[in-house]
């Protein structure tokens, strides 16, 4: 192995002879390079966006939340909270109710989603830095209060806004058991909360929303103290949010399920997976094409060296130390073109980073093109580059003929 390398490093960096193949390769090397960059470029770019749709969602969903894999219903009391709290890069965590019910102001109704909540929600989904009218206070003169979204206020007729604050809003739900009777608001729960607040996000929690007291929420579902939807946690620092889930999914069981904000959002979630399946597949097919240039630069070396094949031969080289001279060719073309298209993307990238070189125009909500470096992309990079022209030198280098 030692002789095959040692040979075709001879032949890698030749530079008085065969002036056409060192073009050849050249053109080949610079080929692998650029794609790889622009690997490297595009998959960090769109890392980017998908980071900053997931600082958008950063109102309508929590950094992390915890749901029970089966059911609608968690009972908090199985739950060591304290355990969970310890966690370095978690900063508080607060229970939720979460129900699609009807609410209803004189010839006003919409469906909406009910959040039933304690104090520290608003604090941990930084919807008390948004209020557009009236306060987080959850409860006045020992009654329940509701906070709606800017556009279901407008929907439910509130336009006058501080003049409709204190007006009872009605919550209905069906029963958990209903029975067959005439009345059909029998078998309905009926609570009024007591409306005290908007808030506007600009995110589509204006729309649907409706804020309750966690006891509220209780009540009006026929559940227990212990038992509500999920838990939302809040982070210190929310790059960190797949450490900190991995180490919430050891603690708990398998009953429960951790979510980041992307995977709250389900379809969200499919279409950037699927897009960035997309983008390995279409410039792993170029990466593939830009290894034909390597095989066509490693054909012409077989058919120039034919003669120091014989003589290696004659020497007692086997066909196996041969084939591996030019296999060690191709790849080394690959890995010196992939390690130059590395370098040459991590520059761009973290000069993009960090001084925004291209602009996004001013009609968009960022300056610059965003960019997010992953260690991983740079190891799949990495290894498709290595896999394909392997593959692609492999195939090459079983061709060489030998004279019998």
């Amino acid at each position: 192995m030692r002789f095959s390398f040692f040979i075709a490093m001879r032949y890698f960096f030749t530079k008085k002879e065969l002036k056409v193949i060192n073009i050849i390769s050249l053109i080949s090397l610079i080929g692998v390079g650029v794609v790889t960059m622009a690997l490297l470029i595009v998959l960090s770019v769109f890392n980017g966006f998908t980071s900053l749709a997931s600082d958008m969602l950063s109102y309508s969903n929590p950094d992390l939340i915890i749901e029970p894999s089966k059911g609608k219903i968690i009972n908090i009391k199985e739950i060591n909270t304290e355990k969970i709290k310890s966690i370095p890069n978690i900063q508080d965590i607060t229970p939720v109710i979460k129900e699609s019910v009807l609410i209803s102001l004189e010839n006003a109704q919409n469906i909406v989603d009910m959040y039933g909540v304690e104090d520290n929600f608003f604090r941990i989904s930084n919807i008390d830095t948004t209020m557009y009218l009236g306060s987080t206070s959850l409860y006045s003169k020992e009654k329940a209060n509701c906070i709606l979204g800017y556009s279901l206020m407008l929907d439910m007729s509130l336009y006058q806004g501080a003049e409709k604050l204190n007006i009872p809003i009605q919550f209905c739900i069906p029963k958990k058991n209903p029975t067959t009777v005439i009345v059909p608001e029998d078998n309905l729960n009926i609570k009024k909360a007591i409306f005290s607040g908007s808030f506007l996000t600009r995110s589509e929690i204006d729309n649907n929303v409706a804020i309750v007291p966690l006891s509220f929420a209780q009540e009006l579902m026929e559940l227990s103290t212990n038992q509500v939807s999920n838990i939302n946690v809040k982070l210190k620092n929310i790059k960190h949010s797949n450490e900190t889930k991995a180490k919430l999914e050891q603690i708990l069981s398998k009953d429960y399920i951790v979510k980041n904000k992307l995977e709250q959002d389900p379809v969200y979630y499919k279409v950037v997976k699927a897009e960035k399946l997309a983008v390995y597949i279409i410039l792993g097919f170029i990466i593939f094409i830009a290894s034909f240039n390597i095989m066509g630069a490693l054909s012409l070396l077989i058919m120039t060296k034919k003669k120091d094949i014989m003589i290696l031969r004659t020497m007692g080289a086997t066909k196996k130390n041969i084939r591996s001279i030019f296999f060690i060719n191709g790849v080394m073309m690959s890995i010196v073109g992939m390690i130059c298209g590395l370098i040459l993307g991590l520059i761009f990238c973290l000069l993009q980073q960090n001084f925004g070189l291209i602009k996004m125009g001013s009609s968009f909500i960022v300056d610059s093109f965003p960019i997010q470096i992953y260690f991983t992309d740079i190891i799949a990079i990495t290894l498709m580059v290595a896999t394909i022209s392997c593959l692609c030198t492999g195939i090459m280098s079983r061709k060489i003929k030998f004279n019998k």
